[in-house]
């Protein structure tokens, strides 16, 4: 069935990238030499790697990995009234946020399932079995080791009901061994998956093939701009000769020479033209002349598949003192907030094991990200304070400074308002005795 199921798919891919309605030409790369992605309308080969290779697709690809490693995530357990407890020593937590494996970090791991889900739109994780020393025992989840979804061969459902993940071994070392590709079931597997899904259902489409047009413009804008430096930003000419060469060697052997000695570092030397040749430079074009600023649009056009922020990558050209605040804002609402629910949710439903009454719950905290500027964070923390919902402590804990060890550190009453209604409570206490004092004095009087 695995071999069958690759060839239906296989000549599935080739039916899609064909189109009836033109000429074939058997040599055509649409045809035969880009089935790992295939052409597009700009005529460029649209793939993994040459859509990595984009500065764009780097530079979201730092952003969005680099914010998401940076935010705590734990283990909570829901209480009475909407409460909730941080559970730091569940072993969900230690393995999320302090050691997923032995080799790898839990910001890289985090990072890296991260872009692999909204890149790849699958992120895959084998889930170790318990006794390697990371956890405990009774648990029954030891790790989680990254598998990169370029390994993937094969995803099947069979007789049992279950899926099956089939990994090829890694391409640095494929050379090297005799290893063979390794099938896992599901519930060996940590699989998340990203909108929009394939057909079938069990895999996310990976975004260069759902947006193949938008990455093929920006490979093709980019392209064209290095070919252009390459060739100092001129576009040619046109040589005319008065006479007739004598053979097809000899007018390849003019041109030949007259580039070799105008490219590379000739290019803005002095060349001579022999035989009553004349030489006239064609002018810029106005697209030619604007090729920054369709770089841009094309970038620009990559950022929005992410909702990333062009301003974080550089792009300054609409951004303001005024609104720079707003979109970064948007980047932790629009852009990683839906990535770190999605982890959420995925950790809650497959890696949870002691959820039965549903009570705990997987959460990135993005305090540290939505925190403005010190200014704006001291005023939000005197409107806490002054309306009885955060404690001295409580604002210590989100500057990670020392709390205090006084008994007021954790008093929520109103410290404006709390000296002011202690004196009008002692100066209540005191009228009593100040009116039966005098009433004493004017009786003594009369006496």
């Amino acid at each position: 069935m695995g071999l069958f199921s690759g060839i239906g798919n296989a000549l599935r891919v080739m039916a899609d990238s064909i189109d009836i309605t033109k000429p074939r030409d058997q040599w055509d790369l649409q045809y035969w030499g880009a089935l790992g992605g295939g052409m597009s309308m700009a005529n460029v080969v649209v793939n993994d790697r040459s859509v990595s290779g984009l500065g764009s697709v780097q530079s979201v690809r730092y952003g969005m990995s680099s914010s998401l490693s940076t935010l705590p995530v734990s283990i909570y357990r829901k209480g009475a009234k909407g409460s909730r407890t941080a559970l730091p020593d569940h072993p969900l937590t230690r393995l999320l946020s302090a050691r997923p494996n032995r080799t790898t970090k839990p910001g890289e791991f985090i990072s890296e399932i991260g872009w692999h889900l909204s890149y790849y739109r699958n992120a895959f994780a084998r889930i170790l079995p318990p006794g390697d020393g990371l956890g405990p025992e009774p648990y029954g989840l030891g790790g989680l080791d990254i598998l990169h979804p370029r390994r993937l061969a094969q995803v099947e459902r069979r007789y049992d009901g279950h899926l099956y993940y089939t990994f090829n071994p890694p391409a640095t070392i494929v050379q090297n061994s005799s290893l063979a590709p390794e099938t896992y079931r599901d519930d060996e597997i940590w699989h998340l998956r990203g909108n929009p899904l394939r057909e079938d259902g069990l895999l996310g489409e990976p975004i260069w093939e759902s947006a193949r047009n938008v990455f093929a413009r920006a490979i093709a804008v980019h392209e064209y701009g290095d070919i252009w430096f390459a060739n100092y930003g001129g576009t040619g000419g046109i040589i005319e000769h008065p006479g007739t060469f004598k053979d097809k060697e000899a007018e390849r052997d003019f041109l030949d020479t007259w580039r070799r000695n105008g490219t590379g570092r000739n290019r803005h030397r002095d060349r001579l033209l022999k035989y009553g040749a004349k030489y006239t430079q064609l002018k810029v074009t106005n697209s030619e002349a604007q090729l920054l600023e369709t770089e841009d649009a094309a970038d620009t056009a990559v950022f929005g598949l992410w909702s990333y922020p062009p301003h974080r990558a550089g792009r300054l050209k609409r951004s303001t003192n005024n609104n720079i605040e707003q979109q970064s804002l948007d980047f932790v609402i629009y852009c990683l907030a839906p990535l770190a629910i999605a982890i959420e949710q995925a950790a809650e439903g497959d890696l949870l094991l002691d959820n039965d009454d549903n009570s705990l719950f997987v959460e990135f905290n993005f305090a540290g990200l939505l925190r403005g500027d010190l200014k704006t964070r001291y005023a939000a923390y005197l409107m806490g304070r002054q309306g009885e919902w955060l404690s001295a402590n409580d604002i210590l804990r989100f500057e990670n400074m020392p709390l205090r060890t006084d008994e007021g550190g954790d008093d929520y009453k109103n410290p404006l308002t709390k000296d002011s209604g202690a004196a009008a409570d002692a100066a209540a206490d005191e009228k009593p005795g100040q009116l039966s004092d005098a009433n004493d004095q004017e009786s003594d009087d009369e006496g």
